[in-house]
């Protein structure tokens, strides 16, 4: 089973189509900082998430999918990382 990666705005997605019951695939990924394995006693935790219910018809298929569904999480983690972050004031000390 062949697995795909990918490097994407700063992270790696390693994406593996899964054969499903019958003849379907599904997938699952991987998604760590680049340059941080993600390895157990890392800091940089790993994301690792499956879909089961997919049914895509060809290993190939399921490859993008899940490469598609990677890369909208980490747009999500980077969008909530920049929200999370308190504006800068520009007016911070000054007296009116």
């Amino acid at each position: 089973m062949e697995t795909f990666s990918e490097e994407y705005k700063g992270f790696t997605i390693v994406v593996t189509p899964v054969r499903d019951n019958g003849d379907l695939w599904d997938f699952s990924y991987r998604i760590t900082k680049t340059g941080q394995g993600g390895q157990d006693g890392d800091p940089a935790a790993a994301i690792t998430r499956a879909q089961s219910a997919g049914g895509h018809s060809t290993e190939r298929a399921a490859a993008t999918a899940g490469m598609e569904v990677a890369r909208i999480e980490v747009d999500n983690i980077l969008a909530m990382a920049r929200s999370a972050k308190p504006a800068s004031s520009t007016n911070a000390g000054r007296t009116a």
